[in-house]
């Protein structure tokens, strides 16, 4: 091979990476997809309850929460790149990702169930002990799995349509898998008269998702397993890994299209991090709608989600991902800050019953916007391995959705400290959903409530969204590459 620097490699004699098949069964982009449910269903139940619950019934203070939260996903993203290396030089029968997978999946569950089952009796620092030896564990173990997850499902195929496929099977489960799990804590964990106020229905939730966690653990590990044994790998780097993972890293960042990926995952992330933490916080306290109706407004999500996937395909097949990405960040934008701003200013005021069907076409519009966003950047980051393997001679898939990944943890670890360190600058008051003190909330606090978790939000998402400019790989960018790398494989051939 030839010797990799820091600077592009053009040299179209140089060996590239056997191409994989670009016509996968349904089986395989199934059960591969099926995986998706260890993180979808985790983080789903961590960042839609674990907030509410620790600062609202269990008392610990929002900043400690939030800094709690933010130590977990920025140790998860210090882990993501050191396990996308080690996955990526990786040898076994079952390929380079299977045994992270195999290891990964049952402790994500594990964790899962822990980290919503703290001992009674603890003291204010005990249970902030626990939330954070808890978090780690957790977040370490969806890294160790879903790293190599998401670089086997970038070397599933070269193609350029079927790479979008293979995410869009992901795609549906990370759609129904925090569907199913959402439903079971509205409308049966959480769904009697006390709501999200019933604190003894969070463990019991926690550990239903920990079983389906291990459902699609066990189904993507036991269905994938031969086909990635058979993939073909690049030539293993024997370089000890503190000393290859720091010169990897800087490779990465020369890329233009990863740097453009990576900043705006950062950006998006610190904002939906720091959304969804409020998000609890304004259904009780602001919209004051009911468990049941938080359900059917978390299942407009869904169908938005659901609408947008076929609507992903047939749109990709004719607009450039860059611009079908803007598309459904932008939508997004528009469902994060339209009707909260409208509320901050006064102008959309209703509550309870009244507001539900408004934050349904909310929410519907929101699914839409994130189907489009989550299949193209998936897709797009395939495409960005190809470029990296054209530049730099290397081909980089662990790392790659490994940077990303530390991106978006560290990024949303950060809007969780932000929404923890605004309710104590808010002064709210600590167990206001279990010692019933809604009558404290002065229109103020409720204001600046929203003010943090809509607006606030959707400007920062905004600028993400306006990063997407400076992407640069289109259709023939990628045409030309593929062209590339394949003449480089039959010279050295």
């Amino acid at each position: 091979m030839t010797a990799i620097g820091l600077s592009p490699v053009v040299d179209l004699a140089a060996p590239a990476a056997v191409a994989s098949p670009s016509g996968l069964g349904v089986r395989i982009k199934a059960t591969a997809g099926a995986g998706q449910l260890v993180e979808s269903v985790s983080t789903t139940v961590f960042s839609t309850f674990l907030f509410f619950y620790y600062t609202a019934l269990l008392g610990l203070p929002g900043s400690l929460v939030g800094a709690a939260t933010a130590i977990s996903l920025v140790a998860d993203a210090v882990a993501d790149p050191v396990l996308g290396s080690l996955s990526d030089n990786a040898r076994s029968r079952w390929g380079r990702r299977i045994p992270f997978m195999f290891i990964g999946g049952p402790l994500v569950a594990l964790g899962l169930g822990l980290v919503f089952s703290p001992p009674a009796g603890l003291s204010t620092l005990g249970l902030f002990g626990w939330l954070v030896t808890v978090s780690l564990l957790m977040r370490f173990a969806i890294s160790t799995f879903h790293v190599p997850f998401l670089a086997l499902g970038a070397e599933l195929s070269t193609d350029y349509i079927e790479r979008s496929n293979v995410v869009t099977y992901r795609t549906l489960f990370s759609i129904f898998g925090p569907l199913g799990v959402l439903v079971l804590g509205y409308g049966v964990f959480l769904g009697g008269a006390d709501g999200l106020r019933h604190a003894r229905g969070y463990a019991p939730l926690a550990w239903s998702a920990a079983v389906l966690i291990l459902v699609g653990w066990l189904v993507s590990v036991a269905g994938v397993r031969r086909f990635a044994g058979a993939l073909p790998v690049v030539a293993r780097d024997e370089t000890a890994l503190h000393r290859r993972l720091f010169e990897e890293l800087v490779e990465i960042f020369r890329n233009p299209s990863f740097r453009v990926m990576f900043s705006c995952a950062v950006l998006f992330a610190s904002a939906q991090g720091l959304a969804a933490s409020l998000g609890q916080y304004l259904f009780v306290f602001v919209w004051k709608v009911s468990s049941a109706q938080i359900l059917l407004i978390t299942i407009s999500v869904f169908i938005g989600l659901i609408v947008g996937v076929p609507l992903s395909p047939i749109l990709g097949r004719r607009l450039e991902k860059k611009v079908l990405i803007m598309s459904g960040l932008a939508l997004f934008c528009i469902a994060q800050g339209g009707l909260s701003s409208m509320r901050a200013l006064g102008l959309f005021t209703p509550t309870g019953a009244a507001a539900v069907l408004p934050l349904c076409v909310n929410s519907f519009v929101a699914g839409v916007g994130l189907t489009f966003t989550g299949i193209t950047i998936g897709s797009m980051m395939a495409d960005a391995t190809d470029e990296h393997d054209f530049l730099f001679g290397t081909r980089r898939e662990g790392l790659f959705f490994a940077g990303i990944g530390f991106a978006q943890k560290a990024a949303t670890g950060l809007g969780a400290l932000l929404a923890g360190v605004a309710l104590d600058i808010i002064h709210f008051p600590k167990m206001a959903a279990a010692a019933g003190v809604a009558s404290e909330l002065t229109p103020t606090m409720l204001n600046n409530l929203v003010w943090a978790s809509g607006p606030a939000a959707a400007v920062v998402s905004l600028v993400a969204t306006g990063l997407m400019f400076l992407y640069r790989i289109d259709r023939r960018r990628h045409a030309e590459i593929a062209d590339a790398l394949l003449a480089r494989k039959l010279a050295a051939a």
